[in-house]
């Protein structure tokens, strides 16, 4: 008898499991007075987004915006380690569905949170900093570090770090980390906190925008520190101010400095052809309004994957993990002018969703 009861609840615990495993979806929606909040929900995968996680965040959008009974939109991430760490890489999905999701969270007609709490990187940045409001915690860390896996800072980065001049071509290329105090200086995020959880609580039991300002604005830390790197932004300037890649280096390989001297060996690191590719982003996307900068953001993804350079790097930091990609080209100075030109040849066709 009780070898038999080990067995039916041994079935019945698979059962379970099974029915919960179908249950859970990769975005999970739950309503709260007039908040609604979208649950990034990949948490072993650090919430990063596939297809499937972009198509019920748009549809569940849409549903929001004609849903009176709903005045405030949260998004936060599972599991306490992220809140996204970007697109899922190994199962890529559409960049241009994507972007209309980027497109969508930005210009969304109801406010819109982000709990950046945690990793907060890549296409993870850009659900955040397209958010109409968003939090960095005592354990936020951003960063676009796609130029290590020869690709290019996008989901909306080309704008706002454009916006940023020599500090956001300096962030674009080098793919450095950011702590929540410098997010907000940078404008990445509108507020920091020290308790995301009671923050949380308090914005759940808001009815509107008014009083959801009033919640961020109290849940504020004073004395925030000056940027970290305050001391390095003459040099960045400086150096970053260049007209191509090659010349930021030349500048770089000039100066004497510690900060020089890192930089040079971070860059070494990058695709070279992903480098000049992104240095050619941010440049035009200073003039683009952020439409134009997702367009352009999709018009030259394929040709910069058939490229090789983003499948070289997940092999060399994902698969093979020897962190010894072998780019091609092997170095910024055997990159041509043609070789970027053609990646932006192609045509610019992306539309966002109808009426976003």
């Amino acid at each position: 008898k009780q070898w038999y009861q080990r067995r039916v609840r041994g079935k019945w615990n698979r059962i379970l499991r099974a029915s919960a495993r179908c249950l859970s979806h990769v975005a999970e929606f739950s309503q709260r007075g007039r908040v609604a909040t979208i649950l990034l929900n990949r948490p072993k995968a650090l919430n990063s987004y596939n297809h499937e996680m972009v198509e019920r965040i748009i549809a569940r959008l849409g549903e929001i915006e004609h849903d009176d009974s709903v005045s405030l939109v949260m998004l936060e991430g599972a599991g306490g380690k992220a809140f996204c760490a970007g697109g899922d890489i190994v199962n890529l999905g559409n960049m241009a569905r994507e972007n209309q999701m980027h497109h969508r969270v930005k210009t969304f007609p109801k406010p819109i949170v982000a709990l950046g709490d945690g990793i907060v990187m890549g296409g993870g940045m850009g659900l955040c900093c397209n958010s109409r409001y968003r939090i960095g915690t005592p354990r936020s860390v951003f960063a676009m570090p796609e130029t290590k896996i020869g690709f290019y800072p996008d989901a909306g980065a080309t704008f706002f770090l454009s916006r940023l001049g020599d500090v956001g071509m300096y962030l674009a290329l080098t793919g450095t980390r950011v702590r929540a105090t410098d997010a907000l200086h940078l404008n990445f995020i509108t507020h920091f906190t020290d308790d995301v959880a009671a923050l949380k609580e308090d914005i759940l039991d808001c009815s509107d925008e008014m009083e959801l300002k009033s919640c961020l604005n109290s849940h504020q830390t004073p004395d925030i520190p000056d940027l970290s790197f305050q001391s390095d932004l003459l040099e960045i300037s400086k150096c970053f101010s260049g007209a191509s890649v090659s010349n930021i280096i030349t500048r770089l390989e000039r100066s004497q400095s510690t900060f020089a001297s890192t930089t040079l060996q971070s860059l070494s690191k990058m695709s070279p052809l992903a480098l000049c590719i992104a240095h050619r982003t941010q440049v035009l996307s200073r003039s683009l309004d952020f439409t134009g900068c997702l367009r352009m953001e999709v018009q030259i993804a394929d040709p910069t994957f058939e490229l090789g350079e983003f499948r070289e790097g997940v092999r060399a930091l994902l698969v093979d993990r020897d962190n010894s990609p072998r780019w091609r080209p092997a170095t910024v100075a055997e990159v041509t002018t043609e070789m970027v030109d053609q990646v932006f040849r192609g045509p610019a066709t992306w539309q966002p969703i109808c009426g976003s």
